[in-house]
Formats: C-alpha cells, sequence, structure tokens
C-alpha cells in the first residue's frame, strides 16, 4: 500500500467509502428481515423490554445460536472498516460492536409489535457477539496486516485497479452468501413470486421443470462468471477463479442443505441442475475471451434472463418447506433465513445495475 492511502486503520479512504455503502446496504437487508412480514401489528405491550429479562429458552440449539451470531458478522465487519478510519482499530471495534448492538436491541423490540415474530434475548446476545466478532476481524484485513497484506497482494495480482473491480469482488462475494437460501434452487437469485404471491405461467412437468432449471443455472453461471472476468487481468487464470467461486458455491449449497435437512445434503444436484452447470461451464470457457463491453452486456442480460426463468419456473409440489423455515417454529434459524432470502432476491438487481453503470462509465471514458 503506498504512503498517500495510509489511515488511522490501514484502509485505504475508497476501501472506507465502500465499507460505508455495504454497511448501509446490509443494515436495509436486515430490517427488512427483521420485520417481514409486515403484517398484524399491534399496540406496544406495557413491557416492551421483557423479553430481555425471560429465562433461557427450552428450543434453543446450537445451530440457531451459530446462525444468529453469524447474521451480524458482516455488519460489525463493515462498520469496523468504516470507523477505523476516524478513530483507529481500536475504537473502531467498540463502536462497531454498540451500533450493532443497538440495532439488534431496536430489531428485537420491534418484533414485539409483530405477533408473528418472537422477540428473544437469546437472538440479541447472539448478533451482538456476532457483530464483535466480525468488528474484531476487520483490522486483521488492512493492507498493513499480514492477513490483508496477502490478501490486498492476491487481488491486485488478479484483478485490474479501481473502485468497479472492488465492487464486483463484493457483489460476488454476495452471490456466494445468497447461496445459503435454503429452499432456493442452485443460483436462483431473484425469485420473488412467493414474496408478491404471484402466480405460477406453468404446470410442472418433468421436461419443463428441467428445462428451467437448466436454464437458471446456466444463465447465472455465465452472467456471474463474465462478470468476474470482466476485472481480471490477462486471461490465464479466467476459469480457474471462476472455478474457485462455482465451487465455493456449491459446497455452500450443500452446507446449507445439510443444516435444515435430516437427509439429501445433495437433493439441490438434480439432472436439470447438472445440465445447466455443465452446458454454462462449457460456454463461459469461450465466453472469458470477449472484450470486456461485451462481457458487461452478456453478463447483464443473463442475470435479467435468469431473474426472469427463476419467476416463470413452475412451482415444485414435491418440494417440501422445512420445519426450522416455518414462522411461528421452534427454531430462530428463520431469522438467519430471513435475511438471507432478502438478500437473494435483491442481488440480481444490484448485480444488473452495477454492470450497466460499470458499462456506461468505461464508455464515458472513452
Amino acid at each position: 500500500m503506498h504512503a498517500a492511502e495510509a489511515q488511522p486503520g490501514g484502509f485505504s479512504p475508497h476501501s472506507v467509502r465502500l465499507a460505508w455503502m455495504l454497511a448501509l446496504a446490509y443494515l436495509l437487508v436486515i430490517v427488512h428481515a427483521s420485520l417481514q412480514p409486515y403484517r398484524g401489528w399491534r399496540l406496544p405491550p406495557d413491557e416492551i423490554l421483557r423479553f430481555l429479562s425471560a429465562p433461557w429458552p427450552h428450543y434453543i440449539t446450537s445451530g440457531d445460536i451459530i446462525v444468529n451470531l453469524a447474521a451480524y458478522v458482516p455488519l460489525g465487519f463493515l462498520l469496523s472498516v468504516g470507523f477505523s478510519m476516524r478513530c483507529g482499530s481500536g475504537p473502531g471495534v467498540i463502536f462497531s460492536a454498540l451500533c450493532a448492538a443497538g440495532l439488534s436491541l431496536t430489531m428485537e423490540s420491534a418484533q414485539m409489535l409483530l405477533p408473528a415474530r418472537i422477540a428473544s434475548n437469546v437472538d440479541l446476545l447472539a448478533n451482538s457477539l456476532g457483530a464483535l466478532i466480525g468488528a474484531m476481524a476487520a483490522p486483521l484485513f488492512a493492507p498493513t496486516r499480514i492477513l490483508g497484506g496477502k490478501l490486498h497482494a492476491a487481488r491486485h495480482r488478479l484483478f485490474v485497479e479501481g473502485m468497479a473491480a472492488d465492487v464486483a469482488l463484493v457483489i460476488a462475494c454476495l452471490w456466494l452468501v445468497a447461496q445459503f437460501h435454503p429452499t432456493a434452487q442452485l443460483f436462483g437469485t431473484g425469485s420473488i413470486r412467493a414474496t408478491f404471491d404471484l402466480p405460477a405461467y406453468f404446470v410442472h412437468a418433468p421436461q419443463t421443470a428441467l428445462s428451467f432449471e437448466a436454464a437458471v443455472v446456466l444463465l447465472n453461471l455465465l452472467g456471474t462468471g463474465l462478470m468476474i472476468a470482466a476485472f481480471m487481468r490477462g486471461d490465464s487464470r479466467h476459469m480457474l477463479a471462476i472455478g474457485a467461486v462455482i465451487g465455493t458455491a456449491l459446497l455452500i449449497k450443500t452446507t446449507a442443505a445439510a443444516l435444515i435437512r435430516t437427509t439429501a445434503p445433495f437433493a439441490w444436484l438434480t439432472p436439470g441442475v447438472s445440465l445447466g452447470l455443465l452446458a454454462g461451464w462449457v460456454l463461459l470457457y469461450g465466453a472469458v475471451r470477449l472484450p470486456q463491453p461485451a462481457q458487461l452486456v452478456v453478463a447483464a442480460l443473463c442475470i435479467a434472463l435468469a431473474t426472469a426463468a427463476i419467476n416463470l419456473a413452475p412451482g415444485n409440489p414435491y418440494q417440501s418447506v422445512p420445519l426450522k423455515l416455518i414462522a411461528g417454529g421452534a427454531s430462530h434459524f428463520l431469522n438467519f433465513s430471513g435475511i438471507v432470502r432478502a438478500l437473494s432476491e435483491l442481488w440480481p438487481l444490484l448485480a444488473i445495475s452495477f454492470l450497466l453503470y460499470a458499462l456506461a462509465a468505461r464508455q464515458h471514458k472513452l
């Protein structure tokens, strides 16, 4: 890192700006997930903060605690990066943890006004601890630290300079997080039919389901892969880097399936998904050689078509919703699932907006 870029927290100014933007976006996702379904609001009870002193519930499991803890790790991390520029790493960690804990307390208190939601002191504790872990981890990723230095060196070795490449990497990371959505098809981001209660346009049939599954996987693989390739240096490592991202996504999907089901962690690997993976990889092998403007256009088009396909696809009558994800059920996994679902629904809009902006900015420079 150049001396001119040195800041009290060790992060460059554009990294701090990006962290603040992402923190705001993630905060909105948390609020959206915490206040669903936005119906049945009631007057505040006399003891709105009574849940703070409630006894430890008997139905809490280690899995519930882990997922609620993980939900606030990104927020703590991003706030810590942002605060570090103004007040240094140590105070930045403390302020970040306190802000995230305050947000969690606000959301849990607001859930007291929603009959469909359950306020929990366990959630508050897990969220606050997760934010603290994320905040404490942030300084380790500064370019002046060993771990952060190696990651920044790899980033500058593989990807072009500038904010656009940083944003592309962040969007790719968000795409990976969206794969934790436990009831979505593989790579099935942007599915809003259930949220807005939209009708199914096709009747479920084996051939129809296979075609839509293959199309969703193929188009999203091609779109995400080209978005990554568009900001990489040279062309010799494109497929290797994209393969690492796709492999991580498959691992995440398998992990999510294992967390909420007792059997069939590979149930998502259907014939249609397999066909989409194979065909998408073959097409991507040739598409990464396109010039950058063409990559940006094709990536945006593929993600848009994939979003249309996932919402037009026939509903699967054989897919059951795990008990852990039923509102009012005996699991706090619902909170984390709501955050991931919101991210999965919003991701295509974020990705397409960025790709069009990157294309317009490139044309303006010419």
